[in-house]
């Protein structure tokens, strides 16, 4: 397998150093297109939508709590402490 050199100019590699930060300018600038073609929430949704999250990581807490209280006890029953 062929190893190929790097082969730098009399700019010491300025040229494609500028090409790199032009490369992530053009990056920036298409992350900002894509942005403007987002469908944002409005307050009253997102209002909504954080209080079904808060509910749903409610739920789900209660239920690993009981079941591991449930655990715990049976644990418990059977080791005899």
């Amino acid at each position: 397998m062929a190893v190929a050199k790097k082969v730098e100019g009399a700019d010491g590699g300025l040229t494609s150093r500028f090409r790199n930060i032009g490369k992530r300018f053009n990056h920036f600038r298409e992350v900002w297109n894509e942005l403007k073609k987002v469908h944002w929430p409005t307050r009253e949704q997102l209002l909504i939508y954080t209080g079904v999250v808060f509910v749903s990581v409610g739920i789900i807490a209660l239920l690993i709590w009981v079941v591991d209280s449930g655990l715990t006890f049976a644990m418990n029953t059977l080791l005899g402490s």
